[in-house]
């Protein structure tokens, strides 16, 4: 969350410049009266500004696709019960502070540590105690791919929540060693009876050298539940732990 003094200089320099303005924030909330159009999310923040240079009207919405939704938690509803925790593997720093929010807000407290504990962890492995000595989990997965793995032998872990960021200079084809260890965790779950539910959010654009189609092709192959942003992603897994949620998700714009 930016500091309020940085706040108040960013709300001065809005109030005078004279255009459209979409500002999202991480965590800080609106200031009552102030200029600008703020939002909660990072996909809000596209589509508002988006809508702002169409001339076309936006209203926020907890998921691009509400029917979708519903059919996808019809068949995780139908299977078999899953464990109450959940667990966030993240590259995307910026990704997982925003999944944060967004589960502390239907599901309560997330610790934002392994050591922390708790029913819900997110992980941001591309921070300094993950990568002292070896390179970012953008660069190189296979840290995250053996975590994803150890998942899937943690009976505790009924849904685990993934990011994949496409883009020069990252991995040129994440999805084919992610995709191959969650299909690994979902297998051993299956095999000590357990459902483990697999969420992720694909951050990139059709021109993105590793072709974001088939990114997320492959990791619904293997199973994933595959989402265009964190918060999108956030929420269905907070549905997938809690289907209580839905009235609300759904038909809400949380």
């Amino acid at each position: 969350m930016a500091a309020p003094a940085a706040l108040a200089r960013l709300e001065a320099v809005i109030g005078v410049i004279g255009k459209p303005v979409v500002l999202c924030c991480l965590g800080a909330p609106a200031p009552a009266g102030g200029a600008g159009r703020w939002v909660a999310t990072l996909e809000d923040a596209a589509e508002a500004a988006t809508a702002d240079v169409r001339g076309t009207p936006w209203a926020q919405r907890a998921f691009s696709d509400a029917g979708d939704v519903r059919m996808r938690l019809s068949r995780i509803e139908a299977g078999p019960r899953r464990s109450g925790t959940l667990l966030g593997l993240f590259v995307g720093g910026t990704l997982a502070h925003e999944a944060r929010l967004v589960l502390d807000t239907w599901l309560g407290q997330v610790a934002p540590s392994a050591a922390a504990g708790g029913r819900y962890r997110i992980l941001d492995l591309g921070a300094d105690e993950y990568t002292v000595g070896r390179p970012h989990p953008m660069l190189d997965p296979t840290e995250r791919d053996a975590m994803v793995r150890a998942a899937g032998r943690d009976p505790s872990v009924g849904v685990l929540l993934l990011d994949l960021v496409l883009g020069r200079g990252t991995h040129p084809d994440p999805a084919r060693s992610l995709a191959a260890a969650v299909e690994d965790a979902r297998a051993v779950a299956t095999r000590t009876g357990r459902e483990l539910t697999v969420v992720a959010s694909v951050i990139g654009t059709v021109g993105d050298p590793q072709g974001l189609r088939g990114q997320v092709a492959s990791l619904e192959t293997a199973g994933v539940h595959v989402f265009p942003g964190s918060a999108q992603a956030a929420r269905f897994a907070a549905l997938a732990l809690d289907p209580a949620l839905a009235p609300r998700l759904l038909e809400g714009r949380g």
